[in-house]
């Protein structure tokens, strides 16, 4: 796939639910095994892990911390995109003094730059996020 494709692809957002719901599926396989979880990556990540408690209860520590880094990402790129709704959000509104002020429609420019190309580069992120998840918790076929 070409680098600039992956954004408008429905793989990141795929990928995106699957590290959202990493952590408490896996917690869950300590009750049925990992069949919840394995379920969710075969639809997800088209890869399926052996279903074991162990392996679910293993994932915890990169799904934490997938958790945070995909939020961070994604909320990186809408609170860049949507500049204006920070004060909605109780953030800084202050737009003088920002990159691209001392207009809001400056600024908002320079931010929305940034979030869009910030939202070309988390696919990519999480993509490398996903590949290890794959890599540690998911037994090749043989």
């Amino acid at each position: 796939m070409r680098w600039w494709r992956l954004p408008f692809s429905g793989e990141p957002y795929r990928r995106t639910l699957f590290l959202l719901l990493s952590v408490p599926l896996a917690v869950w396989a300590l009750a049925d095994r990992g069949a919840a979880q394995r379920r969710a990556a075969g639809a997800l990540l088209e890869s399926e892990p052996a279903p074991t408690r162990l392996r679910g209860l293993a994932a915890v520590p990169l799904d934490l911390v997938t958790l945070v880094v995909a939020g961070y990402c994604w909320t990186g790129v809408l609170l860049n995109v949507a500049y204006p709704i920070r004060p909605l959000l109780g953030m800084d509104g202050e737009y003088r003094d920002a990159w691209g002020g001392p207009t809001l429609a400056g600024a908002w420019a320079v931010h929305a730059l940034g979030g869009v190309g910030f939202w070309l580069l988390v696919p990519w992120i999480l993509r490398g996020y996903a590949a290890l998840w794959r890599r540690f918790f998911v037994v090749p076929a043989g």
